[in-house]
C-alpha cells in the first residue's frame, strides 16, 4: 500500500496545478510548516520523526530545495489520505522559482514516517 500512495505523490507532482481542499486540521499544517522551516535552516527536529523518518533527511539537498521559500512558510493542503493506522498529507508550499509538492507521513503517535519534497511541474 505504501507503494502505491508514493506512486499518487509522483503523480500528483507530474501533473498540472492541483487545487487546494479546505483544511479541516490546521494544527497539523502548522506543524509541517514548522518542521519544513528547521529543514531549511539546516536543523533537523528528529525528535519529531521515526526512525525511519529521520532517514529523509538525509537527502542531500534537501534545505536547498526549500530555499525560495518564503517566511513563514505557507501551505496549501492537496490531499489527505488514511493508510490503517497512518495519515498522508500533501501539500504545496509557493516558492521561487517554482512550487514544490509535500507529502508527510505521520504514524498513530503523530510522529513522521515520511517526508518528501518535489518540484511541482
Amino acid at each position: 500500500m505504501k507503494l502505491n500512495i508514493l506512486l499518487i505523490f509522483t503523480g500528483l507532482c507530474l501533473m498540472g496545478t492541483a487545487a487546494a481542499i479546505p483544511d479541516a486540521e490546521p494544527e497539523v499544517t502548522a506543524q509541517v510548516a514548522e518542521v519544513l522551516e528547521a529543514v531549511a535552516d539546516g536543523k533537523s527536529a528528529t525528535e519529531r520523526f521515526t526512525e525511519r523518518g529521520s532517514s529523509y533527511l538525509a537527502v542531500p539537498g534537501l534545505p536547498g530545495l526549500m530555499k525560495g521559500c518564503s517566511r513563514p512558510l505557507v501551505l496549501e493542503l492537496l490531499s489527505r489520505n488514511v493508510n490503517g493506522e497512518d495519515r498522508l498529507y500533501v501539500y504545496r508550499a509557493k516558492c521561487q522559482p517554482q512550487a514544490l509538492r509535500i507529502a508527510i507521513d505521520f504514524n498513530k503517535a503523530a510522529r513522521i514516517n515520511r517526508l518528501e519534497l518535489a518540484p511541482e511541474r
